[in-house]
């Protein structure tokens, strides 16, 4: 992991907390500008998201909990505090912050009302480029590609990840998606939140590029992504995920997605349990 930014001047540090939010705020404030510096969730809801909002446009969304994969925790409760803006720098760069202008709230939106959210965030000089990642005008975006099924796995063999979550302005990515013109997604991570119910359970997850089976080309067994066998869960509390070496979703390349699992014939698992997340820039195409 890349070493940690500097610690911005204690005097410029402002903490808050909301209990219980549907919405959390940080309103704009003339002659400031703001920062995110940390979010941490105490309580977080499974199958939850939240979308980050500045001003009026919504910069990314990200998953909170699904499964058996945690991407935003309680504060002590990840390593050394490590929380998922400290992960998001490691994955796009270190200046990748969701900061506000002096003309703009910062808004987190939840799925579900979590326990207690705690914000720490830094107040600067206004006049700030939003055209930086992480900021209310950039032309890319930090993308949590989060892609579930539309059947309830009742019987044992291969199923569709057919349906997007995804906020306006952003690509719904899932099973058949092709990349439109003038845009590519640079892939950073993997995740997958694994979910079983008794015996029956999601087994070997296969995503194509195309005619390319990324991880497993040659003899296509996919990647293991069963509850206790999961290669791509995601763990905050101990910085565990899935990196990708560079590698680029290009414009008009069409996305395979989808999985194996195994039914004991006795408990199914709800439709949308499942979640694979492709974590990436949703990017101006380069080439």
């Amino acid at each position: 992991m890349a070493a940690r930014p500097a610690v911005p001047d204690i005097f410029s540090l402002r903490y808050t907390r909301f209990d219980s939010p549907t919405r959390a705020v940080i309103p704009a404030k003339s002659g400031e500008s703001h920062r995110i510096e940390e979010i941490w969730i105490d309580g977080p809801a499974n199958k939850s998201y939240m979308d980050v909002v500045i001003g009026t446009s919504t910069v990314t969304r990200i998953p909170i909990a699904w499964g058996d994969s945690l991407y935003v925790a309680p504060y002590k409760g990840s390593i050394s505090d490590y929380s998922i803006c400290q992960l998001l720098r490691d994955l796009y760069g270190p200046d990748t912050y969701f900061e506000a202008d002096q003309d703009e709230d910062i808004t987190l939106v939840f799925s579900s009302a979590p326990g207690t959210v705690h914000v720490l965030y830094s107040v600067g000089k206004p006049g700030i480029d939003k055209t930086k990642l992480g900021r209310s005008r950039s032309e890319n975006r930090i993308l949590f590609a989060m892609i579930t099924h539309s059947r309830a796995i009742n019987a044992s063999g291969n199923y569709s990840l057919d349906t997007a979550i995804y906020p306006t302005g952003f690509p719904d990515v899932k099973d058949g998606y092709v990349m439109p013109s003038g845009r590519q997604i640079d892939l950073k991570a993997l995740s997958f939140g694994s979910v079983a119910n008794a015996g029956t359970r999601p087994t070997y997850l296969h995503m194509w590029d195309e005619e390319f089976e990324l991880y497993s080309p040659i003899d296509h067994k996919g990647i293991s992504v069963e509850l206790g066998k999961n290669l791509i869960v995601t763990d905050i509390n101990t910085m565990d995920i899935f990196t990708t070496p560079a590698y680029s979703i290009l414009p008009g390349h069409k996305l395979t997605i989808n999985m194996d699992a195994v039914y004991d014939g006795t408990n199914a698992v709800a439709a949308n349990s499942e979640l694979l997340c492709l974590i990436g820039l949703w990017s101006v195409a380069r080439r």
